[in-house]
């Protein structure tokens, strides 16, 4: 993932140096006209608009899966994170990040044991010294984070045990010389429990994986997780699990899954993301409970790696989505990679065909689409300047190509930079972007299939200004995305490669809007807003939508996009709570705009007010953004168009005429409007309809009628042409 904080340094770093121009800001409207006008040529077909579009993104360590489409309820669940320590302290608890004793004195021994285990390469060990009093580990709950929320990866999020609800436990134990039980439990403590299964054990026993169904009898609003010994001996625990049945679908959220398919995923990128630097796929194939559990080095985060390829896959099968891989160009080889293509698309008779065979998986996921590394222009692990990356490009493309022509391959591309002077304190930001693509463009050539882009604007370049002045720039963000993608085609591509937007979305500090998002009753943080659904807003859905209609204008310039993030703690679009769901403003514009079919791009032409946004640092702004902004495409069927505005403007209603030519509007036409009360509106999870979508009908009057966009509004017109 383009990480927002480094976006965020190169912003201020290029306002502060003066690259850029002073603000051009109008604020409002910059012209006279009081009607505008929209002209669709519906037998103007401009190009075949690529459902891939529609597509979204994923990274491991962001919680798009843990803490979010995972079901699992536990954090830590194979012990890999270390004790949470403060500086200097020299004691030790003996339990791992998220963890604590049942109970801690002196006849209980807890060891984070690097020497026995179930998954690699850490289990929990559990000695009772004898007494009165159980041995053991609990949890509270938790909320997975990413690290810059929490720097333990977890916000507290105790758990709310009800009566009639079933929890799926599973866990790995190992007996040294346990004569007596192994308990797994829920409640408030080991002395009042409200549900609990005893495991019995007569001596030494080698790793096993037990199973039990937890329904508790009373209700426990300060709920734990606890596994325990009350009898004196030794045992070791690991890659523990608990999910809520009916919650559980094959271990993702079966709500969430419910609330993305509303909105059509065409593909989804994973597993990063700057996470996919220090990622290892083999780490994420064969049993879940005994695949290892790593930091990745990229985000100082820890992952389970429960969510493996297969995983993905069926995800994505269940989403209806293609699989797009980013594989890692960094720390893993041609032949690593290379491998990883054959175990995802080789018949079973191959080598690595035949590994996912035997993980349940005899037919080829044949996977088309390859991202081969992530910016590679910043410094994370393996950043290297441009002729550098186009030159190990070529090796990674010949050895997946070998292994499947007929892959497609994404190279790693950027707009380009400020070059910033070598005493610069930021200079080690960019010394591997400022001459990316003159240096690798002329060498990818034809190995490259398409030439990714990654775009979050206005970033921190707007700050300083008003709040209207921030939400005008974040308005014009398809704007500021076509001028930079012109001025690059122009400049360095001759021929015009399709790009790969396949990390973008509208960013913008919204702390420094007059009417942010206010937090809700009882939050003591910003942090803990994810607690009560997303904080994507109207504004966000409203700055974004003008993308799609900029990349279904121009369909052969754009192959597949992917939004950021799909799910993600705060920021996904599909808000994910201990046992609620929510769809953000930005996933209910995409419900009116994704389809899964090959539509046809209409030329169009549209008159009317426009607006400025300030150029500011490597933000280009706009000068004169139409306030309407629209696209229109043709489906398949050649007889139903479908018309998308977009009411940038933050205050009036706007008088249109629309005009359809070529083709003859007839009947009704289906009006779809997404709006509130102000932009500045979001859905929480006890109030998830405070913006939605709202169906009406309006009359044709022959070729042309005339329609009212509200202020801020996004709004898709079908019709029926002849």
């Amino acid at each position: 993932m383009q990480r927002f904080f480094v976006y965020s340094v190169i912003a201020a770093l290029a306002a502060g140096i003066g690259f850029g121009s002073g603000l051009v800001l109008v604020g409002g409207q910059a012209t006279a006209e009081k009607t505008a006008v929209i002209t669709v040529y519906a037998n103007e077909p401009q190009g075949t608009i690529d459902p891939l579009i529609f597509g979204h993104f994923t990274e491991e360590t962001l919680t798009s899966y843990e803490g979010g489409i995972s079901s699992e309820l536990l954090f830590n669940r194979k012990f890999e994170m270390p004790e949470e320590r403060k500086p200097a302290d020299s004691t030790f608890i003996g339990t791992g990040s998220g963890w604590e004793p049942v109970v801690l004195n002196g006849s209980v021994t807890l060891v984070q044991d690097l020497t026995v285990f179930y998954s690699p390469s850490c289990s929990q060990r559990i000695t009772h010294g004898g007494g009165n009093v159980p041995a053991g580990i609990q949890q509270g709950g938790y909320q997975y984070v990413s690290t810059h929320m929490s720097p333990h990866q977890h916000l507290s999020n105790p758990f709310h045990f009800r009566p009639g609800e079933r929890y799926r436990v599973r866990l790995a134990i190992k007996n040294k010389d346990l004569h007596g039980a192994v308990y797994v439990a829920l409640g408030e403590s080991y002395q009042k429990t409200v549900a609990k299964q005893t495991f019995p054990f007569t001596g030494g026993e080698d790793w096993k994986v037990y199973q039990c169904e937890l329904v508790p009898s009373a209700e426990a609003t300060n709920g734990k997780f606890m596994v325990y010994i009350d009898s004196p001996g030794t045992v070791w625990i690991d890659s523990v699990s608990m999910v809520r049945a009916d919650l559980d679908e094959d271990g993702f959220r079966k709500d969430a899954l419910e609330v993305t398919r509303r909105f059509l995923p065409t593909c989804i990128r994973w597993p990063g993301g700057c996470f996919v630097s220090d990622y290892h796929w083999q780490d994420g194939i064969g049993p879940v409970d005994q695949r290892p559990a790593r930091l990745n080095r990229s985000w100082t985060a820890y992952t389970t790696n429960d969510v493996g390829m297969d995983e993905f896959v069926a995800l994505c099968r269940k989403l209806g989505a293609e699989p797009y891989i980013c594989v890692n160009a960094d720390t893993a080889s041609p032949e690593e990679v290379a491998a990883l293509v054959e175990y995802c698309n080789g018949d079973r008779n191959t080598r690595w065909g035949s590994v996912r065979a035997r993980n349940g998986n005899p037919r080829p996921y044949r996977i088309k689409t390859w991202n081969v590394g992530n910016e590679d222009y910043l410094t994370s692990l393996g950043g290297r300047r441009g002729k550098v990356y186009a030159q190990d490009f070529q090796a990674y493309a010949r050895a997946m190509r070998a292994v499947d022509p007929s892959i497609e391959l994404v190279a790693v591309g950027t707009f380009d930079f400020p070059r910033v002077p070598s005493d610069n304190p930021f200079h080690k930001f960019l010394r591997y972007a400022v001459d990316w693509n003159p240096e690798a463009l002329p060498l990818l050539g034809r190995d490259m299939t398409y030439y990714s882009i990654h775009h979050y604007e206005p970033s921190n370049a707007v700050r300083g200004l008003s709040p209207k002045e921030i939400t005008y720039a974040a308005l014009a963000s398809a704007d500021d995305l076509a001028g930079k993608l012109d001025e690059q085609m122009d400049r360095y591509m001759g021929k015009r490669v399709p790009i790969a937007l396949d990390e973008w979305a509208v960013w913008y500090p919204k702390e420094a809007l007059g009417d942010k998002v206010p937090l809700p009753e009882g939050v003591k943080s910003a942090a803990e807003f994810g607690f009560h659904g997303t904080f994507l807003t109207l504004r966000d859905a409203l700055a974004e939508a003008p993308v799609y209609n900029l990349m279904q204008r121009r369909p052969k310039d754009f192959a597949l996009a992917s939004r950021t993030l799909l799910y993600a703690y705060g920021l996904g679009l599909v808000g994910i709570g201990r046992d609620q769901v929510v769809a953000s403003p930005s996933a209910l514009m995409l419900a009116l705009y994704a389809t899964r079919e090959r539509c046809q791009s209409l030329r169009m032409e549209a008159q009317g007010p426009t607006f400025g946004a300030p150029a500011k640092g490597m933000f280009r702004g706009a000068k004169a953004a139409p306030c309407l902004d629209v696209s229109a495409r043709l489906r398949p069927d050649g007889k139903t168009a479908e018309l998308f505005v977009v009411n940038r403007n933050q205050d009036e209603d706007l008088e249109t005429m629309i005009e359809w030519r070529g083709k003859a509007a007839k009947g009704s036409i289906a009006v779809d409007t997404l709006n509130a009360a102000s932009l500045g509106e979001w859905n929480s999870f006890k109030e998830p309809d405070r913006v939605k979508i709202v169906p009406s009908q309006a009359k044709v009057e022959g070729d042309r009628f005339h329609y009212r966009f509200p202020a801020h509004s996004i709004t898709k017109l079908t019709v029926r042409v002849q």
